[in-house]
């Protein structure tokens, strides 16, 4: 562990716990924010310390720095974790990096960066969780991954790839854990409005379209949907779930195709109709 802070303390620690990864920006802090509103003892994970600082203090709000991708570090923060506010009964993991650049082009240490922390910081994160849950018979996973997992585009292609690793270690976990009590979601949102993504479209504005994000909130209801629905694959947004079936079922000389869709559309977040239900996923609402 680099380094914790508790913003207050918890007299009920019984009560049902929330750890959320990379809490320090975006998805994750918003979802560390909503859980803590809703009376939840919340412990706030990220690598980024002086981000974490900058959170709202709140009673039942832990902060605790941490490279999630760094087993021994995890499993240290986990047993402080524990001791604020109890053993997490869901677990919302959000902490993620992109790069942006053609594959023969982008530095070999980015691409392993981006393995590093999106692919195998989601497995140390599972490895460290699932077991504590199962123990209690008891627990949700969700995972945070990206439509870029299913639809590879241009110009990211790595962190298509590490959004791809995740997808498919996310819908083996979920077989692995029936029967256990433990419940493993994938969302997989469009562009998502937060700072990392503002981060992108100012450094490559011929690369990552300006056009506005989906908020962080339907990323998480659309996972919330599928848990209560007991879904492994949640697609929010606009159109994510068409884009979703069409690459499971088009042959590949169409990626181009729905690659163009997704740039041009996913990121606008106006409402869409939803879709017939297919096994398996559940699309949230824009």
């Amino acid at each position: 562990m680099i380094g914790s802070r508790r913003t207050g303390t918890t007299s009920d620690i019984g009560a049902q716990a929330v750890l959320v990864t990379g809490a320090a920006s975006g998805i994750g802090r918003h979802t560390a924010l909503t859980y803590a509103r809703r009376g939840h003892p919340v412990a706030a994970v990220d690598i980024d310390a002086e981000g974490l600082a900058q959170l709202p203090r709140r009673e039942n709000l832990h902060t605790f720095a941490c490279d999630v991708a760094d087993a021994d570090a995890l499993d240290r923060t986990l047993h402080d974790v524990e001791a604020a506010v109890g053993t997490p009964t869901r677990v919302v993991h959000c902490a993620g990096i992109a790069r942006v650049g053609r594959l023969l082009d982008q530095p070999l240490a980015d691409i392993e960066q981006l393995v590093r922390v999106n692919y195998l910081g989601s497995v140390q994160v599972a490895r460290a969780v699932v077991p504590r849950m199962a123990a209690r018979r008891g627990g949700a996973l969700i995972l945070v991954a990206s439509i870029a997992g299913w639809v590879p585009m241009t110009s990211v292609g790595a962190y298509s790839a590490s959004k791809a690793a995740l997808v498919a270690m996310a819908e083996v976990l979920a077989r692995e854990c029936a029967g256990t009590g433990v419940r493993v979601v994938c969302v997989c949102p469009p562009a998502v409005e937060t700072p990392m993504l503002t981060e992108m479209q100012r450094g490559h504005p011929d690369v990552i379209s300006d056009a506005p994000g989906i908020h962080p909130d339907v990323v998480l209801r659309s996972a919330e949907r599928a848990l209560a629905r007991g879904r492994v694959l949640a697609f929010p947004g606009r159109g994510t779930t068409t884009l979703w079936r069409a690459r499971r079922l088009a042959p590949l000389r169409v990626t181009s195709l729905l690659e163009r869709v997704l740039l041009k559309q996913l990121s606008k977040s106006r409402p869409a109709p939803t879709p017939p239900r297919e096994h398996g996923a559940t699309e949230g609402e824009a």
